[in-house]
């Protein structure tokens, strides 16, 4: 299928266009059957084999509606009156396997420490008398070897793990863990290479930096220094890179509290006094109202300009931008935050609205480790709209 931008911005409509296929089976007998008023179809019957074809009219989709599923908004941390606090722990596992495999072995590498390591961690955590609400697992692969391989192996293993978590930890065994994966993290290998002070790092950096694609990266890294540079990155940084991350939120038993206060009040003051409210004050009216609606985007606007040092508020004025088809304010906003990794979805999104499905795609690949589901649907749109 295939998606192509029509129109500008205010009059954007997606076409996606549902091409005739045609397929060939042999020994298949067929009866026609009514044609519907979407389409026509025809049934060809040459000597020796049945071809069909179907001409299926192209379907209009409104291109907002689909913008709007590809942005992302910032949860701000706000006191709620009278709620048991929540808070998340980000736990981290280095687990080895043998080349292409994917099933968890405690006497394989150093997984026994690790695994143990992890267990107490975990038991910490249950004996504080907290509540586990959820486990975000994901796993990480690094970007040695092939690509679609790497994504396979990366998604199995952690299927693999969460059946693993579930069987040492039988709290977590009703449907609390979700899994997720990066195929290759190359930005947690750019990390890895800027700290370490190699004397290759600045050229390296440069090379991951500006990658079109994991393949020509990787043949451009093993050209460094007649491949000296790639076997150093092997040897060091690699295995650093697989492993498992837990985000596991958590409720615990301590309540906080804060003063009452009129949301009402609050909600006209943003238009008869808007001076008057404090950042925390803005944050509560903005949770009023349903991301993308003109209202949030109002209370995020003013509270981005206002207090241009509180990233959220800034990245959220960005997102309800997006989805009001303001792609210069937008623009305005991303600027400010262009180093913050939460900004880059949308700075992608701000690419397909600006007719640049190339960059909007190095965007998503960037903030796969952020949100891997979302990057990934966001970055298959693109290809299409690309084609």
């Amino acid at each position: 299928m295939k998606i192509r931008l029509v129109g500008d911005i205010a009059g954007m409509t997606l076409l996606m266009a549902l091409f005739s296929c045609g397929t060939q089976q042999q020994g298949v007998s067929t009866q026609s059957g009514s044609v519907s008023q979407q389409g026509t179809e025809e049934v060809v019957k040459p000597a020796q084999t049945l071809v069909r074809r179907a001409d299926i009219p192209m379907v209009q989709v409104d291109a907002l509606s689909v913008y709007r599923q590809m942005i992302n908004y910032i949860e701000p941390e706000t006191a709620t009156s009278a709620l048991p606090a929540t808070s998340t722990q980000q736990l981290t596992a280095f687990i080895d396997f043998p080349a292409g495999g994917i099933t968890i072995n405690p006497s394989y590498g150093g997984n026994r420490a690790e695994l143990e390591r992890l267990k107490g961690e975990m038991t910490a955590l249950l004996r504080n008398g907290d509540e586990i609400k959820s486990v975000r697992l994901t796993g990480y692969a690094s970007p040695d070897g092939d690509t679609k391989e790497n994504e396979r192996l990366a998604g199995n293993r952690a299927i693999q793990f969460k059946n693993y978590l579930q069987k040492q930890f039988k709290q977590l065994d009703n449907g609390l863990i979700s899994i997720d994966w990066v195929g290759e993290d190359w930005d947690g290998l750019a990390r890895l290479i800027a700290e370490s002070g190699k004397p290759y790092a600045r050229k390296a950096l440069a090379i991951i930096k500006d990658r079109k694609d994991a393949d020509s990266c990787r043949k451009q890294l093993r050209a460094l220094d007649n491949g000296n540079v790639y076997k150093d990155i092997e040897k060091n940084f690699f295995a650093r890179l697989r492993r498992m991350e837990l985000s596991v939120s958590c409720k615990s038993q301590v309540q906080t509290t804060q003063p009452d206060v009129n949301l009402a009040e609050l909600a006209q003051m943003v238009y008869t006094a808007p001076d008057k409210l404090s950042l925390e004050q803005l944050m509560l009216v903005a949770s009023l109202y349903r991301p993308g609606t003109e209202q949030y985007r109002e209370v995020y606007e003013l509270a981005a300009y206002r207090y241009p040092s509180c990233k959220e508020a800034v990245l959220n004025a960005a997102a309800a931008s997006l989805a009001l088809s303001d792609v210069e304010s937008a623009r305005y906003f991303l600027q400010s935050v262009q180093n913050d990794p939460r900004a880059w979805n949308n700075e992608g999104v701000l690419c397909l609205m600006t007719s640049d499905p190339e960059g909007a795609i190095g965007f998503f690949r960037k903030y796969l480790p952020q949100n891997p589901r979302l990057a990934r649907q966001n970055m298959e749109i693109a290809r299409q709209m690309k084609e």
